[in-house]
């Protein structure tokens, strides 16, 4: 634990007592299940985006103030295929300026969504998206600079499904809202009155906001849905604006089969698995024997090893609570096994990098940071200045310059805290995490990788072109880090 976490636990038993989460439900409600867009088979017309100003209620009884798209919380399913080119027609109708960012997507700078391509009040991006990557679970979201947190974490996101030829045919589940279901874990803070509450304050900027009470798809936890007997496919996002996750089952381990960037080598056992905001794990639930099962969290103000050992240290459990219950039918579901072989991989191997770039994520109250911070158009609270390098995000500066097709060693290492860490327009391969070699359900493709304790290195090569006008962007995925400066962008060429 750094010194930081240390002081403002005051002491390991008040810092396990905080990471619990206040559970405002106490019955079960059936999972929402995201509509769903198919364009696997082909489109007639370009795809509409509305981003709406809405209401919703989450299970409290009370309407709350949200963001949409296509819908009044959250949005659509995509559902697409490599090789396709998605026209998008994304309509702001929020009442104020935004992006989407289509995260985890391996296209051009031009398209990628981010801080740069501002959509202005009932204005329509037009972009011309192409799908040139194997099958993933990415996700869609606001990119607004300053405002990113506060857009996403009331609904501006949404889950894009890619498939190929491979995993359509695959041996998995794969019918969706059935077998094959997408999980968006997120953390709210209501009001007395039951409406969702957003704040921002000293603490909130230094931790990101942590909510009290867990949502599932749109519904204040626990929720429950009925499956048929055989394997279970969840797709799962964390959609927290800062918090991290250790998601296990009641009865038996998870079955890890993907990651941010596709399917790993072969399948993954784990008893746990850690999963910060903006990542995304795909999972098999073997639901042949049991009658139910449940998915269960551990939530916490950082990361999960360390929160291990310090509740081992103290002789204390994890606070842990129920999320999604599995109910069995009598329904005969799918009939297959677990898989052994998912994807071809080959070993990462740093003695590949042409170039090494080297990255140290800053936090802190310096003075001279928090006035570049604030004299940059960054959203910080009074005192607080964050960056990347000793530099705070700037609109009009480009940090790096990087080579089409070259493949790059970066290493990034944490002053403080730990910081969930995203590069855009590309998957990467996790070399070393926390100066060790990473957990085996992180050793496939990704686009998000922890970072404290030593440096992370990453394996990273772009293969679409990002120009001074509209770059790429890596930064801390707290979102209210990201706002406060804590980005930088790089152009590809």
């Amino acid at each position: 634990m750094d010194r930081r976490t240390f002081l403002k636990a005051g002491g390991a038993g008040t810092f396990l007592a905080a990471a619990g989460l206040a559970w405002a439900q106490t019955r079960s409600n059936p999972l929402p299940i995201f509509p769903l867009n198919d364009v696997t088979g082909g489109f007639d017309e370009r795809i509409q985006l509305n981003l709406n100003a809405a209401a919703h209620d989450f299970g409290s009884g009370a309407a709350s103030k949200t963001l949409g798209i296509n819908s009044n919380y959250l949005g659509q399913v995509l559902r697409v295929k490599q090789g396709q080119t998605l026209p998008f027609d994304v309509v702001n109708g929020i009442g104020e300026v935004t992006t989407i960012h289509w995260h985890g997507l391996h296209i051009p700078g031009d398209v990628d969504g981010g801080p740069h391509q501002e959509i202005e009040p009932g204005h329509t991006w037009a972009p011309d998206v192409p799908i040139r990557q194997n099958a993933a679970t990415t996700w869609f979201h606001s990119h607004m600079h300053g405002k990113t947190a506060e857009q996403v974490y009331k609904g501006l996101a949404g889950l894009m499904l890619i498939e190929d030829d491979a995993s359509m045919s695959a041996d998995l589940p794969q019918t969706y809202g059935v077998d094959d279901f997408t999980i968006v874990l997120q953390d709210k803070v209501f009001d007395d009155d039951g409406t969702m509450s957003y704040f921002l304050n000293g603490e909130t900027f230094e931790d990101g906001f942590l909510g009290d009470t867990l949502v599932i798809n749109g519904t204040i936890a626990p929720a429950v849905q009925n499956v048929p007997s055989g394997l279970i496919r969840l797709r799962i996002l964390n959609a927290c604006n800062a918090r991290f996750l250790t998601l296990k089952m009641a009865h038996g381990p998870l079955t890890v089969i993907a990651s941010d960037g596709g399917f790993l080598a072969s399948a993954v056992e784990t008893e746990d698995l850690i999963i910060s905001p903006g990542e995304r794990y795909e999972v098999l639930v073997d639901m042949s024997t049991l009658e139910t099962n449940s998915l269960t969290v551990a939530s916490f103000p950082g990361y999960g090893r360390l929160f291990r050992l310090l509740a081992q240290f103290i002789n204390e459990q994890i606070p842990e609570t129920s999320v999604l219950t599995l109910s069995r039918t009598g329904e005969k579901g799918f009939t297959g096994s677990m898989p052994r072989r998912l994807a071809n991989l080959s070993p990462a191997r740093a003695d590949e990098a042409k170039v090494t770039r080297e990255f140290t994520l800053n936090m802190g109250e310096s003075d001279e940071l928090a006035t570049l911070a604030a004299n940059w158009g960054n959203f910080c609270g009074e005192g607080m200045g964050m960056g990347i390098n000793g530099q705070p995000m700037k609109m009009d500066r480009i940090d790096q310059r990087a080579r089409l097709g070259q493949t790059e060693l970066w290493k990034i290492a944490a002053e403080e805290e730990i910081h969930p860490f995203h590069v855009h327009g590309c998957s990467f391969r996790i070399l070393r995490q926390e100066s060790h070699d990473t957990v085996s359900y992180a050793q496939g493709w990704k686009d998000m990788v922890p970072v404290q304790n030593g440096k992370a290195e990453i394996l990273v090569r772009f293969d679409h072109e990002a120009p001074d006008h509209a770059p790429y962007m890596y930064h801390c995925h707290i979102l209210e880090h990201e706002d406060c400066g804590m980005m930088g962008q790089f152009t590809v060429s």
